[in-house]
C-alpha cells in the first residue's frame, strides 16, 4: 500500500514538475525571448494614446452634436440626427477601413491618427445622445432658478445644469470610454501596432496562444478598472483617489520607455552584413507585410530600421500599397506568378534570399496523415497530375471563371485550416474555397474517398488551429521554417516561393537605388497629428473658459438705481401684454410698486397671475408694453437683465433647489460667483439666513432630505442671500402639505414686517388679508380690481370680485353604514381645516363638534356631513343632512345631556330645519 502511495506521489510530482517546466518555457518563449514583452508595452502605449485622444475629441464633438441636436434651428437638428444615425448604423471596423483607405487617404494620415479620428467620430454620436437625454431629464425649474438669481443662460448651464448632467451621465459615460478602450483592439486591421496586434505578432512567432492572450486580457482589465476608478473619483471629488488612478494610467503609458532605455543603453547594432542589398534598402521605408509571414520575419530581422505595417490579408496589404500607406510590400513570387493582373500593376524586386518551400502542416502526433499526404504528392508528381494542376491555375487569365474543385469522396472527413487570401493560389470563389492549394487537396481527398471541411481563418491562426486539434491539417501558403518545424509536422514542399519586394509601378528604384525617394514618402511619426488634435481640443476648452469668464464680468453700472423720490415707484408697469400666438394671457397691465409694499395677487386659476410675475423677472418675455425699474425700461435691448434679476429675488412654487448641492451650497453659490463674496463671507450670511428661517441645523442636508416646507424656506433664504430689493413669490405654499404652509407664511410675514418689498401670487386669503398692504384681483388677464385688504375683502367694488371673495369651500362625507370608517372621516375633516390654514384651536373645536353631534344624533346610513368654510367671513359651519327629521329638543338649552353642554361650548349657533342641522363653530 505504502509503495503504491509513493509511486502515485512520485508520478504526481513528476507531472507537476513537467507542467511547471512547460509553463516556464512558454513564458520565456512568449515574453522574454527577443524582448517580446516590449511589443506588449509598446502596444499598450499606442492603445492608451488612441483611447485618451479619441475620448477627449469624442467628448468635445459629442457636446457639439448635442448642441446641434437641441438647437432651435431645424437644419442643424437634421444634420446632427443624420450624423448620429450614420454612426450608430455603421460598424466601427467598416468605418475604420473606410477612413484609412478612402476618406483620409489623400492627406496620408498615419494609422494612429485615423484610429483616433474614427473612434472619436463613433463615440461622439453616443456621447451626444447621453448628454441630450440627461439634459432633457433635468427639470426646467433648475434653469429658471439659476436665471432668477442673476446667472446668464450660459452661466446657468455651466454652473448648475452641467454638474447635474455630469453626475447623471457618468455611469454610462464610463461604460462608453471602457468600450472605446476595448474597441481599439481592431486597429490592427489598418496596421496599427496596438496591444492586441502585439499579441497577434507574438502568437504568429511562437504559435502559443495562452500567454500572449492572457497577458493582454489582464492588462485590458486593469486599464479599464483604472479608468473606472478615475472617473468615479472625479465625480465624487475624491482628489487622492483620482490622482492615484491618473498616475497609474500615466505610468502604464510610460512604462514602455523604461525597457527601451535600458535595452538601447546595452544594445548593439543589429548585424545586417549578410542581408541582401534589397533588404538593406528597406531601412527607413514603410514596408507592408502579412503578420507572422516569412516576409515579416525576414524584414524584422534584417531591416530593423524599417517602419513595418503588419496587415491581416494580402488584399489589405495591396490596398495600402496602392493608397500610399506603404512604400514597399513584402510578398512571395507565387503572388505574381499566379496573379497576372497584379503583376501588371506593380514592379517587383527579388529579395535575394534562398527560396523557401511551402508545405502542409500537421499535429506532431499525426504522422499517419502527414505520411499519406507526402505519398500523395509523390504520386501526382510521377503521374503528371501535379503539373496539370499547376499549369491550369498559373496560366489562367480569370481564376474566378474557373470551375471550383468538386469533392466526390464519401468517407472520413478531414478538417483543413486554410488562408484564402492569395488568388489564384488560394482564394474564395462564390463563397467556396478555390485555387491551386484547394485543387491539390481535393484531388487527394477524391483519391482517398475522403471529404474535406475547410476552416477559413487568418494566416497566423492556421498553425495554432492544428496544435489545438481544431483542424487536422493546415494548408495556406505556409512556408517551412526551422522555428515552425518545432511546433508542427510539415509535409514535403509542394511548391517553392521566393520573397519579393513589390512597389508601385515605376517606383522600384526606392529599392534598387537607395538615394531615390518615394513620391509619397513622408515623416511617419504620429506625434504632429496628435499634437494638432490636442491643440484643437485645448483651444475649444480655452474658448469655453474664456467665454465663461467674460460672461461673469461685473457691469460697471447698477441697473437697479434708487429712486430719487421716496414716493417714486420702484417698479412701474405700463400697458404690459403677453400673448401665446393668438391667445392673450395678459392684456394691458398697468401697475406701480413702491418701496416696502407687500402686494398680494389673487384670482381664479388661469387668469395670468404667475405669468405676470414671470414677466416681471423676464423669465417670460412680454409681448408689449414697458417695465421701468429705477427709471430704466428693462425691455430695451441693451438692458442688463442678469443684474436686474440679482436685485429682484424670486421664490418658486416648486422650490427649484439645486440638486446635488447641500443647503449651504445652494445659498452660497450665487453670492460667491455673482457678488464676488468670499466663501467665508457667503457662509456667514447663509448661516444667518438659515437661523432666520429656522433651519440652522439643516445646513449640510441635501434637498431630497428636506420636507416641502423646509425646501421652500431654504429657497427664500437663497433668494435673500443675493440681497434683493424686491422679492417675488409665485404661489409659494400651493405645493405644500397643509401642515407646512404655516412654516413658510411665518417667514414671509416676518419679511413683510421688516419692510421687504414683496409681490406674492397666492391663494392664501388669510395671508393676503392680514399681511398685504395692497391686493390685486386678476381676471381675464387684467388687474380687475386693486385696493387695500379692507377695501377688497370687505367692500369689493365689482361683482366678480365679490363672488370670488365670498366663495365658500366645502368638504362632504357620506355615512353609508353604521360601521363606517370614523377615523377616515375625522382625518378628512382635519385635512380640510389644515388646507385653509385654520388655527389649531379652530381645528380642535371642529373635531369636538363632530364627535358630540354624532353622539347625540347617532350614525344612521345615508347621513351626509358637510364642513363649510367662508374666507370672506372667516366662519366655519358643520351641517348634518339626516335621512330623518332632526328633533330640535335634543339641542335645547334646558337639556342636561353632557354632550349637548360640550357642543354648545364650541358653537356660536345651532339651528335645526327639518332634516338639516346647521352648527356655526366658534
Amino acid at each position: 500500500m505504502k509503495k503504491n502511495i509513493l509511486i502515485a506521489g512520485s508520478l504526481l510530482l513528476t507531472g507537476c514538475a513537467d507542467i511547471t517546466n512547460n509553463v516556464a518555457e512558454s513564458f520565456n518563449n512568449n515574453l522574454i525571448a527577443e524582448n517580446r514583452y516590449q511589443m506588449i508595452l509598446d502596444g499598450l502605449q499606442v492603445t492608451l494614446i488612441i483611447t485618451l485622444c479619441a475620448t477627449i475629441l469624442g467628448t468635445l464633438l459629442g457636446g457639439l452634436v448635442c448642441w446641434m441636436r437641441m438647437n432651435r434651428h431645424k437644419w442643424l437638428r437634421h444634420i446632427a440626427s443624420a450624423y448620429i444615425d450614420l454612426m450608430r448604423g455603421t460598424p466601427v471596423l467598416v468605418l475604420l477601413m473606410l477612413m484609412y483607405y478612402v476618406l483620409m487617404a489623400p492627406i496620408d494620415a498615419t494609422g494612429i491618427v485615423v484610429a483616433i479620428v474614427t473612434f472619436a467620430l463613433n463615440t461622439a454620436a453616443y456621447i451626444s445622445e447621453m448628454l441630450r437625454t440627461s439634459i432633457q431629464g433635468i427639470d426646467r425649474g433648475q434653469t429658471e432658478a439659476g436665471l432668477a438669481l442673476g446667472y446668464t443662460q450660459r452661466q446657468t448651464f455651466i454652473r448648475i445644469i452641467l454638474p447635474q448632467v455630469v453626475k447623471a451621465v457618468m455611469p454610462v459615460y464610463q461604460g462608453e470610454v471602457i468600450s472605446l478602450l476595448k474597441g481599439t483592439s481592431i486597429v490592427g486591421y489598418i496596421a496599427v501596432n496596438d496591444m492586441t496586434r502585439a499579441s497577434d505578432l507574438i502568437r504568429s512567432r511562437t504559435f502559443d496562444a495562452f500567454f500572449p492572450l492572457i497577458v493582454t486580457a489582464i492588462i485590458y482589465f486593469l486599464i479599464a478598472w483604472l479608468i473606472g476608478q478615475l472617473l468615479t473619483a472625479l465625480l465624487q471629488r475624491q482628489r487622492t483617489k483620482a490622482t492615484a488612478a491618473a498616475v497609474m494610467l500615466t505610468l502604464s503609458g510610460l512604462v514602455a520607455y523604461v525597457p527601451s532605455i535600458l535595452t538601447d543603453a546595452q544594445a548593439t547594432t543589429a548585424d545586417t552584413t549578410n542581408a541582401p542589398p534589397a533588404i538593406k534598402a528597406l531601412s527607413g521605408k514603410r514596408v507592408g507585410v502579412i503578420i507572422g509571414s516569412i516576409q515579416d520575419i525576414a524584414v524584422s530581422t534584417m531591416a530593423p530600421d524599417a517602419d513595418i505595417l503588419r496587415m491581416t490579408t494580402t488584399t489589405d496589404m495591396m490596398a495600402a500599397l496602392e493608397n500610399g500607406k506603404v512604400d514597399v510590400a513584402g510578398s512571395e513570387s507565387l503572388t505574381l506568378i499566379f496573379n497576372k493582373e497584379l503583376a501588371d500593376k506593380v514592379d517587383s524586386v527579388g529579395a535575394g534570399l534562398t527560396p523557401i518551400p511551402i508545405g502542409a502542416c500537421f499535429n506532431q502526433k499525426n504522422t499517419e496523415l502527414q505520411q499519406d499526404f507526402n505519398s500523395f504528392l509523390a504520386e501526382i508528381r510521377r503521374d503528371g497530375t501535379y503539373l496539370k494542376i499547376f499549369d491550369r491555375w498559373q496560366k489562367s487569365d480569370n481564376p474566378s471563371a474557373m470551375d471550383i474543385p468538386q469533392q466526390r469522396g464519401t468517407g472520413r472527413t478531414v478538417r483543413i485550416a486554410t488562408y484564402p487570401a492569395m488568388p489564384p493560389f488560394n482564394f474564395i470563389n462564390s463563397g467556396k474555397p478555390s485555387g491551386l492549394e484547394i485543387d491539390l487537396l481535393t484531388e487527394w481527398a477524391n483519391r482517398r474517398n475522403w471529404q474535406l471541411e475547410f476552416l477559413v481563418m487568418d494566416f497566423a491562426a492556421q498553425i495554432p488551429a492544428v496544435q489545438t486539434g481544431k483542424a487536422d491539417m493546415a494548408m495556406g501558403a505556409i512556408s517551412i521554417t526551422e522555428e515552425r518545424q518545432k511546433q508542427v509536422l510539415f509535409s514535403n514542399g509542394y511548391i517553392e516561393s521566393h520573397i519579393v519586394l513589390i512597389t508601385r509601378k515605376n517606383e522600384a528604384s526606392i529599392i534598387t537605388n537607395p538615394s531615390y525617394s518615394s513620391s509619397t514618402e513622408h515623416p511617419t511619426s504620429p506625434w504632429p497629428w496628435m499634437v494638432a488634435i490636442l491643440v484643437i481640443a485645448g483651444s475649444g476648452g480655452w474658448f469655453i473658459v474664456r467665454r465663461k469668464r467674460y460672461s461673469q464680468r461685473q457691469p460697471t453700472t447698477n441697473a437697479l438705481e434708487q429712486p430719487k423720490d421716496e414716493k417714486e415707484a420702484v417698479i412701474s408697469i405700463a400697458h404690459m401684454k403677453k400673448s401665446y400666438g393668438t391667445f392673450d394671457v395678459l392684456r394691458d397691465i398697468n401697475l406701480d410698486v413702491h418701496r416696502g409694499e407687500v402686494i398680494s395677487v389673487i384670482g381664479p386659476s388661469g387668469t395670468g397671475k404667475s405669468t405676470f410675475l414671470r414677466c416681471l423677472n423676464l423669465l417670460e418675455q412680454p409681448t408689449g408694453g414697458s417695465i421701468l425699474i429705477g427709471g430704466k425700461d428693462i425691455l430695451e435691448r441693451n438692458a442688463n437683465v442678469p443684474l436686474l434679476r440679482r436685485r429682484m429675488g424670486m421664490v418658486f412654487q416648486s422650490f427649484n433647489l439645486f440638486n446635488g448641492m447641500s443647503v449651504l451650497d445652494n445659498i452660497c453659490l450665487a453670492p460667491m460667483q455673482l457678488l464676488g463674496k468670499t466663501r467665508e463671507e457667503a457662509e456667514k450670511r447663509a448661516q444667518q439666513l438659515l437661523e432666520m428661517v429656522g433651519l440652522a441645523e439643516r445646513a449640510t442636508a441635501m434637498p431630497e432630505q428636506l420636507s416641502g416646507g423646509q425646501k421652500q424656506r431654504v429657497a427664500i433664504a437663497r433668494a435673500l442671500a443675493m440681497e434683493p430689493e424686491i422679492l417675488l413669490f409665485d404661489e409659494p405654499t400651493s405645493a405644500l402639505d397643509p401642515t407646512m404652509v404655516s412654516e413658510v407664511l411665518g417667514v414671509m410675514t416676518k419679511l413683510a414686517r421688516e419692510g421687504m418689498t414683496m409681490i406674492v401670487v397666492t391663494h392664501e386669503m388669510r395671508f393676503a388679508r392680514q399681511v398685504s398692504s395692497r391686493v390685486l384681483f386678476f381676471a381675464d388677464g387684467v388687474i380687475y380690481e386693486d385696493g387695500t385688504p379692507d377695501q377688497l375683502f370687505d367692500h369689493p367694488q365689482r361683482e366678480r370680485t365679490r363672488q370670488f371673495i365670498q366663495q365658500i369651500h366645502e368638504m362632504h362625507f357620506l355615512i353609508e353604514t353604521k360601521q363606517f370608517d370614523w377615523y377616515a372621516m375625522t382625518a378628512q375633516m382635519e385635512q380640510f381645516c389644515l388646507h385653509y390654514n385654520l388655527q389649531r384651536q379652530q381645528i380642535f373645536a371642529v373635531l369636538h363638534v363632530i364627535d358630540e353631534t354624532l353622539a347625540i344624533l347617532g350614525t344612521h346610513p345615508n347621513t351626509r356631513l358637510t364642513l363649510a368654510y367662508s374666507e370672506q367671513e372667516d366662519t366655519l359651519q358643520f351641517i348634518v343632512n339626516s335621512p330623518h327629521a332632526v328633533d330640535s329638543s335634543l339641542f335645547s338649552q334646558e337639556s342636561d345631556d353632557i354632550a349637548v353642554t360640550i357642543l354648545r361650548n364650541f358653537s356660536r349657533n345651532i339651528h335645526v330645519d327639518g332634516n338639516t342641522l346647521r352648527i356655526t363653530i366658534k
